[in-house]
């Protein structure tokens, strides 16, 4: 919703523009843009984004990297090893109701999952759908309701 002021302020910088002399483009724009575009074809690969490096270095680099975040880990892991293993277990056993409740839950889901026809995905995914909905349209009202410029009345 536009204000009085700004339809005046456009008004105003349209005037001006409209009293500015028309330029023309250099005469060399086009060749100097086909130019950039070649010297940016012509990168070496290490100076081009990494989607269009080499398959095969691509795939050492990701091996580095995972072999850098394993070697951080078990490293950060060492001081650990200094407490009795004997008590790490009476520790980690204490808790393992944990996963064998999560094993029971996934495996009630997965026969739950199993025994659904297909009518059934279709209408929890339409359920899905109209919350998402209903979520991006409540996202764009409230948006709507902050981002309303304020009335300057006094």
């Amino acid at each position: 919703m536009e204000t009085p002021e700004q339809k005046e302020l456009e008004k105003f910088i349209h005037q001006q523009l409209r009293k500015l002399p028309e330029h023309d483009a250099p005469v060399n724009l086009v060749a100097n843009v086909f130019a950039a575009l070649a010297a940016r074809g012509n990168l070496p690969w290490w100076k081009q984004p990494f989607t269009y490096w080499p398959k095969n270095t691509q795939g050492i680099l990701f091996a580095a990297l995972s072999l850098i975040f394993v070697a951080v880990v078990y490293l950060a892991w060492r001081p650990a090893e200094a407490i009795n293993v004997t008590t790490l277990a009476e520790r980690a056993s204490s808790f393992a109701w944990i996963g064998r409740m999560v094993e029971s839950l996934g495996g009630t889901a997965l026969a739950v999952v199993r025994g659904l026809s297909w009518q059934w995905f279709a209408a929890i995914s339409m359920v899905f759908l109209i919350l998402y909905a209903a979520c991006v349209a409540t996202g764009f009202a409230l948006y709507r309701i902050t981002a309303r410029p304020v009335a300057s009345g006094a």
